[in-house]
C-alpha cells in the first residue's frame, strides 16, 4: 500500500487553508523570470509531452513522490503513470485549457505553486476512455532549478440533469 508522506500532505494542506484573498505572489526567479510565467512554460511543455505520448519527457515534470488522483478518484503512482504512457494505455487526441479558469498561486518564495484549471480532455487514462471537462488541481514545486509535479487530481464536471 502506497503512503502518501505526511510533511507533503502538511504543506498541501497549509496551502489549501490560505484564504483565497491573500493575493498570489509575483516573485523573481534566480533565473530572472517570474516563478508564475515559467511555471506557464512548465505546463505548456508538459502538456506538449501528453498530447505527443511522450514518457520521458513527461516524467520530468513528475517528482518522486508524485500521485495522480484520476477522474475516476483511483490513486495512481509516478510509476504506474510512466507505465500506462509507455503502453499506450494513456494517451490523449485533445487536451484544452480554459485560459479565463485558470489559477496560479505561489508560495515559498516562488518555489512552490498551486495551479487549478478547466480541461476539456478527449482520450485515455490507465486504458479507460476520457472525455469530458475536468477540474484539475496541481501543486507544483521547483527543484534544481525546474518545475516538478508533487500531485494532480482531476475532477470530472457533471453535467446537469435534466
Amino acid at each position: 500500500m502506497y503512503r502518501f508522506p505526511l510533511r507533503l500532505l502538511a504543506i498541501l494542506a497549509l496551502i489549501l487553508m490560505t484564504p483565497n484573498r491573500v493575493p498570489a505572489q509575483d516573485t523573481t526567479s534566480a533565473t530572472g523570470g517570474t516563478a508564475e510565467a515559467e511555471l506557464r512554460e512548465a505546463i505548456r511543455l508538459y502538456d506538449d509531452a501528453l498530447r505527443r505520448s511522450d514518457a520521458d519527457a513527461a516524467e520530468r515534470f513528475w517528482a518522486d513522490e508524485y500521485v495522480f488522483i484520476n477522474p475516476r478518484g483511483e490513486r495512481v503512482s509516478r510509476e504506474a503513470r510512466i507505465a500506462n504512457l509507455r503502453e499506450k494505455r494513456t494517451s490523449l487526441d485533445s487536451l484544452a485549457h480554459a485560459p479565463q479558469e485558470e489559477v496560479i498561486r505561489t508560495y515559498m518564495d516562488g518555489n512552490m505553486a498551486v495551479y487549478t484549471t478547466k480541461l476539456t480532455i478527449e482520450g485515455r487514462y490507465g486504458g479507460e476512455a476520457e472525455r469530458g471537462e475536468f477540474r484539475a488541481l496541481v501543486a507544483w514545486i521547483r527543484r534544481d532549478g525546474r518545475w516538478q509535479q508533487l500531485v494532480s487530481q482531476m475532477t470530472p464536471i457533471l453535467k446537469p440533469q435534466s
